[in-house]
């Protein structure tokens, strides 16, 4: 190749070459050389020589750069050859052809391939620059969508990040809620609706029921729903088997709750995960205790693996709490009954208060239906009612039995009694309505009563209750001291003192429930 004398001017549209990489390939030591110092000359900072295309690949593995100036006819691995094994998704690099024997064919070929420009040896070092300046601009160009491009998928992948990272943040959170609020259910009642709550709050979804499984007659009791009125508590579903033999839910059931088009039975053995319902299994030590469906995911969305883990999750850690519940009500139960008995031998040394407690309970909850309570303060009148007087087991026979009038100091001792009570059960883990029942049932309305002094709403609602029906059965039955008084003499007491000693409320529906008995 001829070198003539280059124009010393820099490459004035190019801004700043020092900042420029460049790499030439060509097998003549000489082309190398002379390109490498007019390089250097035009101001390039950065400029490195490859004798042909296998150390060309070398080079780049390990560098960058802006411009490539590469003969096509070279030993070991040849211009094209070298083009067609550079990688197209990396930095834009700029390619300037040198052959000293073009032909169109090679020239489309070299341009498909990635080349900017040619030079046809032999050339001047200012055709060089020329070549350069020509592609310069469109050299830009390309790096600057590059970088876009880089800087967009950053973004991408940024946003991508931030995505996984909330959906973590969500599954963690979801996760320790659902062991931080499994652990504050210590009721087996409230276990399945804490069940249907939590499975909507997880999924997203409007509907889920949970089914008991009937070891017995081999199918499911629903205990608890939302969303699907049409399946009551009770609601029974009987298990068809599929061609394998596994417990199965028919197809009609769950189209007509679940608005599904299942044509296959859906196992209740193993977690079943469709687009439109989720169907979990939930087991007992390996023994299969009940199933939950879960459906109507909100917004049309469909259900998600995360659905189905969190699911499963809350599966696992409810089966523990479900053991953990039974043999708490277990405990529970005995130390009930012991209590119970405890009672019934406290009342049976006194003929004239025998079975009083249990008296007193059922008209309470006669009292407290009549009032349109819920069945949970039913249910804490039947728990703690039976228990109210326990604390008397404390209190000297020849007080609680003297036919005559009690002295001062030993109507403190009887005062007693609600407190002593109180201290008895408080192992159990009665809740505090229950707690109040038996510390409160001796509150006065206008507050005289004993041991707070509480008035009118300051005392609970179910001693308020417990109240009005234990005065009753007092009234209403013998004592040491007095005959049983007339039942309407009993009634009219309890009217009088409405608004003095009883809630006037629970006065009025204690009337409502007692009147149809005064005619027996």
């Amino acid at each position: 190749m001829q070198i003539e004398a280059a124009a010393r001017a820099p490459i004035e549209i190019m801004g700043d070459l020092g900042s420029l990489k460049v790499l030439v390939v060509d097998d003549e030591a000489s082309i190398r050389e002379a390109l490498e110092s007019y390089l250097y000359h035009l101001g390039i900072s950065t400029v490195h020589t490859a004798q042909n295309g296998k150390f060309a690949l070398e080079a780049l593995k390990t560098e960058k750069y802006d411009y490539l100036f590469m003969d096509l006819m070279m030993p070991e691995m040849d211009g094209m050859e070298l083009l067609n094994n550079l990688d197209s998704n990396g930095r834009p690099m700029s390619i300037i052809v040198m052959t000293g024997y073009p032909s169109m064919e090679k020239v489309i070929e070299a341009m498909r391939n990635g080349a900017s420009d040619f030079l046809i040896k032999p050339f001047r070092l200012q055709d060089l620059k020329i070549s350069m300046e020509r592609v310069h601009r469109l050299h830009s160009l390309a790096k600057k969508n590059w970088i876009l491009k880089r800087q967009l998928e950053q973004k991408r992948q940024v946003e991508k990040l931030n995505q996984e990272l909330r959906a973590k943040i969500r599954e963690k959170t979801l996760l320790y809620d659902i062991i931080d609020s499994l652990s504050r259910v210590n009721r087996s009642d409230d276990l399945y609706s804490y069940l249907i709550q939590k499975a909507l709050q997880v999924c997203d979804a409007s509907k889920a029921c949970f089914f008991l499984y009937d070891q017995e007659k081999k199918g499911l009791i629903a205990l608890s729903q939302k969303g699907l009125d049409s399946v009551p508590p009770g609601h029974q579903i009987a298990l068809e088997p599929d061609h394998q033999q596994n417990r199965c839910i028919c197809p009609d059931f769950i189209k007509i709750h679940f608005n599904g088009t299942y044509e296959a039975k859906i196992p209740i053995d193993h977690p079943s995960f469709f687009p439109e319902l989720l169907s979990i299994p939930f087991r007992i030590r390996q023994e299969l205790f009940g199933v939950m469906l879960i459906g109507g995911k909100r917004n049309g969305a469909a259900f998600s693996q995360e659905d189905k883990f969190l699911m499963n999750f809350l599966a696992e850690r409810t089966a523990q709490n479900i053991e953990n519940l039974a043999l708490y009500d277990s405990l529970k139960e005995n130390l009930f009954a012991t209590l119970g008995a405890l009672v019934s031998a406290i009342e049976a040394r006194d003929p004239y208060t025998r079975q009083h407690s249990q008296r007193v309970t059922q008209v309470a909850l006669r009292i407290a239906q009549a009032m349109d309570r819920p069945f949970e303060d039913c249910r804490r009148l039947e728990s703690s009612g039976p228990l109210h007087d326990i604390g008397k087991i404390g209190i000297d026979d020849h007080i609680l039995k003297k036919p005559g009038r009690l002295t001062e100091e030993e109507f403190k001792n009887i005062q007693a009694h609600p407190l002593i009570g109180v201290h008895i059960v408080s192992p159990l883990g009665l809740d505090e309505q229950e707690l109040a029942v038996i510390r409160n049932h001796h509150e006065r309305w206008d507050g005289k009563g004993y041991p707070d002094g509480l008035k009118g709403d300051e005392i609970p609602l179910l001693a308020r209750i417990l109240s009005v029906a234990d005065a009753f059965d007092a009234m209403n039955s013998d004592r040491a001291y007095r005959k049983a008084l007339p039942f309407k003499h009993c009634i009219d007491e309890l009217i009088k003192n409405r608004g003095a000693q009883f809630d006037p409320k629970v006065v009025d529906a204690a009337v409502q429930v007692l009147e149809p008995y005064s005619h027996e």
